[in-house]
């Protein structure tokens, strides 16, 4: 059986997938440092995570800092996009399964992940699943976890000390996360408007409104045509 492979946005989203790394013990990639605006790069906290879970870090671990990735997503720069699929599928099994962030328009960089994903799968005749990130969803493949697994994922996620709040609000919206976790298929075809809107447009513009960001990132601007170009590269012998 292909050691599956899971394709990450941030550091801090393995967390979501603890039960399933300790028992599939996967290749696991992290497109971002997790820097964001300003902070420091949490690459070393997620690998300390994966080494407790048998996981593997893939070469693609923080390839570039946040800002990094965004202003290549404004510049319409897939290069970026590109590499980090290629890199991941030259270390990648063939027909391996394939697990990424899903699309939920809650952030452009979550939703690209995906697209990469979609690349990857496509260039090593992987299938392709996904699970759920920011909005809980409990549909597909259920991982139930028995108490002691709980004990671990828990103290994984209150010693995640960079994302302590967002954790905690993570668990206050669904508290069965501790308890279970899902694996489901969850194709996205990219249409010509995602409905509703994507979060990260509101954001955004209430942010470029404040006077806090310049340029921000729109659906069918930057990231539908970024996801679209990743696409048709990857159907190219």
């Amino acid at each position: 059986m292909p050691q599956p492979i899971a394709i990450l946005a941030h550091p801090g989203h393995e967390l979501r997938l603890f039960a399933w790394m300790e028992r599939e013990r996967p290749l696991v990639c992290i497109l971002t440092d997790g820097s964001g605006g300003s902070a420091a790069s949490r690459t070393g906290y997620s690998e300390g995570l994966l080494r407790g879970c048998g996981a593997s870090a893939g070469q693609v671990m923080g390839m570039l800092p946040d800002r990094a990735w965004y202003a290549a997503i404004l510049a319409g720069d897939a290069e970026p996009f590109l590499r980090a699929a290629e890199s991941i599928a030259g270390a990648a099994e063939a027909g391996a399964l394939v697990v990424a962030d899903p699309v939920e328009g809650y952030n452009p960089m979550h939703d690209l992940c995906a697209a990469v994903a979609d690349r990857v799968a496509a260039l090593i005749g992987g299938r392709r699943a996904t699970y759920p990130l920011m909005r809980p969803r409990h549909e597909g493949e259920m991982l139930r976890l028995d108490p002691a697994t709980a004990q671990r994922k828990r103290a994984a996620v209150t010693g995640y000390a960079p994302l302590a709040e967002e954790a905690a609000a993570l668990l206050a919206a669904d508290p069965r996360a501790l308890r279970e976790e899902w694996i489901l298929a969850d194709p996205f075809d990219w249409p010509e408007a995602m409905l509703p809107p994507p979060a990260y447009e509101g954001i955004g513009a209430a942010r470029q409104a404040a006077g806090v960001y310049g340029e921000t990132i729109g659906y069918g601007r930057h990231v539908r045509p970024m996801a679209l170009r990743l696409r048709q590269s990857s159907r190219q012998p």
